[in-house]
C-alpha cells in the first residue's frame, strides 16, 4: 500500500503551485517572478474567480510572452488557464492561439485532440465578449478567424460528431463569409478514402447547406 499526502488548496491553487514547480527555476527570473505572483494571487484568493487587483491582466501579458519565447506551449496554456480560471481579460492572444495549434498538430490520439479542444473552446469563450465584434474581414490571421477555423479542423480529426457540430455552428455563426469556402476545402479532404464515412457525412451536409 502506497502512503498517500494531504495536499492544501484547491484544485486551481494546486495547478498553479505545479506550474510554478515545474517552470520556476527553468525560466528567466523575470518570468519566474510572474509565476510566484500567480500563487500569492491564488493564495488570497483562491485558485478560482475574478481577483480583486489591478493590472493582472498586463500581468498575464507580460507572462505570456515571456513564456512565448522560453518556448514551452505547456507553460503558454497553464499561464491562460490561470487567467481563464480568474475571468482576466490579457491581450497577448497570439502566444496562446500558437500554442493551441501546435498542440492540435502534435496530438497523436482522439483523447488528446479532445483535450485541446476542450482548451479550445474554453478559450473561445473567454475571449468572445472582446473578440465577436470583429468587423474586420481582410485580415486571414485575426484571432476571431483562426480561433474558430482550428477549432473546426480539430474537431474533424477528434471524429466525434458531437465535437464536430458544435465547432461547426460556432464556425457558421462567427464566420458567415466564409462557411462556403471552409467546407468546400474540406469536402476536398474528406474524399480522401482514410477518412471516416461519419467525418465525411458530417462534412457533406455543410457543404450542401451553405455552397
Amino acid at each position: 500500500m502506497s502512503v498517500q499526502t494531504v495536499h492544501f488548496g484547491d484544485e486551481g491553487q494546486a495547478a498553479t503551485r505545479e506550474l510554478a514547480r515545474r517552470f520556476t527555476p527553468l525560466v528567466p527570473e523575470e518570468l519566474g517572478a510572474c509565476l510566484r505572483t500567480f500563487e500569492s494571487i491564488d493564495r488570497h484568493h483562491g485558485g478560482s474567480g475574478a481577483v480583486p487587483l489591478e493590472d493582472t491582466g498586463a500581468l498575464v501579458d507580460s507572462a505570456l510572452e515571456g513564456a512565448s519565447r522560453f518556448g514551452d506551449d505547456d507553460l503558454v496554456l497553464g499561464i491562460a488557464l490561470w487567467a481563464l480560471r480568474h475571468e482576466v481579460e490579457f491581450r497577448a492572444l497570439e502566444p496562446v492561439l500558437n500554442a493551441l495549434a501546435r498542440s492540435s498538430n502534435a496530438a497523436a490520439n482522439a483523447a488528446r485532440l479532445s483535450a485541446v479542444f476542450g482548451l479550445m473552446q474554453a478559450f473561445l469563450a473567454h475571449v468572445a465578449p472582446t473578440l465577436s465584434a470583429d468587423l474586420e474581414r481582410s485580415n486571414p490571421e485575426r484571432p476571431w478567424r483562426v480561433l474558430h477555423v482550428n477549432l473546426a479542423i480539430t474537431a474533424i480529426r477528434t471524429e466525434d460528431p458531437a465535437l464536430m457540430a458544435f465547432a461547426f455552428d460556432a464556425l457558421d455563426r462567427a464566420l458567415p463569409e466564409e462557411r462556403a469556402g471552409f467546407y468546400a476545402e474540406a469536402m476536398a479532404l474528406a474524399l480522401a478514402p482514410r477518412i471516416a464515412p461519419a467525418v465525411r457525412e458530417a462534412i457533406e451536409a455543410r457543404h450542401r447547406r451553405w455552397t
